[in-house]
């Protein structure tokens, strides 16, 4: 097990610093940022008409007689042309934004990556605090147990003990040792998990319990999904699409394109200049343009149902989060207000009662099992309270408690 270094164990942290920090200086937001830029400088780049062709060449170079000369033939001429096709400004513009948009949808992938970085964050510190209550747990089990041990040791003597009886504590001892080296594994699992978004930071002692929000209610809630990121980066991939139907449509129209040539031909002929314009001409358009408007109607309608699938997602999940919450938070009242003060009250009566010379040890060992299990339990169930509250955090944004 790699434990962290004296100096870093000496720092603490703070939940607030470690959610700032996971967003400072973050290469997987910071290429999502990157990305959108890269839309912008290309859709720039997509309104302006194409770079002029330079054209160089040699025409009627004769392949009889005097072959390959430049000079034998009258008809031979060296030509030097510029020319440029001229893509329709509505084609351009379609394009740009269809680019500015992808932009958007970058811009929405960066925000939803953001959220789910900050409830990984919460999910770590989870884990790292429900394994360190954990521990804080089995000393103190062990700790009474290896007092117990030595106290019956002392009255294996007298009879009030037996050997078997110091073997079972013993027994005990070890299978706490046992629980306590997972634990101390599953703090080294959670510190690993924080130390993917917040480095070295993550082998700090950590400060401040489970981070628990209670939820608001549904009605509440409901506006949050509206404004998730999830919905955005659908929204905006829907955007996309129905540009993609603006760059179909204008792809309908014909582009045309000129060309300006000078001719110099040898000896004392006259060089010529020549004018050359085309034109596309779009005699398929049924099987070929329209099918591609058609393509693009598809795709943009296919945008739109992932819009209301993504919205209908979020809402199941809220939905099925605020129901964990109820029970979740049920099953840890039980434990804290009820079933755990019972156990702990019973396990001091047999505890005192033995004192008193009544009793056995079977009862406490058993009595100390049920206590300890439970007050794993209960560090557990808080722990998955906390983990609940952070999927809620996730769908609703921020804690309105």
């Amino acid at each position: 097990m790699v434990l962290p270094s004296p100096a870093l164990a000496q720092e603490t942290l703070t939940l607030e610093d470690a959610l700032r920090m996971s967003l400072e200086r973050q290469p997987a937001l910071e290429a999502w940022s990157r990305t959108a830029q890269a839309s912008t400088e290309a859709a720039a780049a997509a309104r302006q008409l194409p770079d002029p062709r330079l054209t160089v060449g040699v025409l009627n170079l004769p392949i009889t007689g005097d072959p390959l000369s430049f000079t034998s033939d009258d008809m031979t001429m060296r030509i030097i042309g510029i020319g440029r096709e001229q893509v329709r400004r509505s084609r351009r513009d379609a394009a740009s934004a269809r680019l500015l948009a992808e932009g958007d949808v970058s811009l929405a992938e960066q925000q939803l990556l953001a959220r789910r970085i900050q409830r990984e964050v919460l999910l770590g510190w989870i884990s790292v605090q429900e394994a360190s209550e954990k521990q804080a747990v089995l000393r103190n089990l062990i700790e009474r147990l290896e007092a117990r041990m030595d106290a019956m040791e002392d009255h294996v003597s007298t009879g009030r003990a037996t050997p078997a009886d110091v073997v079972a504590v013993r027994a005990e001892i070890a299978a706490a040792r046992g629980a306590l080296a997972a634990a101390e594994s599953d703090e080294q699992v959670g510190r690993a998990a924080l130390a993917r978004w917040i480095g070295d930071a993550a082998d700090r002692r950590l400060v401040g319990g489970f981070p628990i929000c209670p939820p608001p209610a549904r009605e509440q809630a409901l506006p949050a999904i509206g404004n998730h990121p999830m919905l955005e980066v659908a929204q905006r991939q829907n955007i996309v699409a129905e540009r993609g139907i603006a760059v179909a449509t204008a792809d309908r129209q014909p582009n045309w394109s000129w060309s300006v040539m000078y001719g110099q031909r040898v000896g004392n002929r006259s060089d010529m200049v020549g004018v050359e314009l085309s034109i596309d001409l779009p005699f398929n358009r049924s099987r070929l343009q329209d099918r591609r408007v058609a393509q693009a109607s598809e795709l943009a309608a296919a945008a739109r149902d992932r819009v209301e699938d993504t919205r209908r997602e979020l809402l199941a999940g809220l939905d099925r989060a605020l129901a964990q919450w109820t029970g979740a938070q049920a099953r840890l009242n039980a434990t804290t207000q009820e079933i755990l003060p019972a156990l702990r009250a019973a396990e001091q009566a047999l505890e005192a009662r033995y004192a008193g010379g009544g009793g056995d040890l079977d009862s406490i060992l058993m009595a100390r099992e049920r206590t300890t299990r439970t007050s794993l339990e209960e560090v557990e169930q808080r722990a998955g309270v906390a983990r609940v509250s952070a999927d809620l955090l996730f769908y609703i944004g921020e804690c309105a408690g």
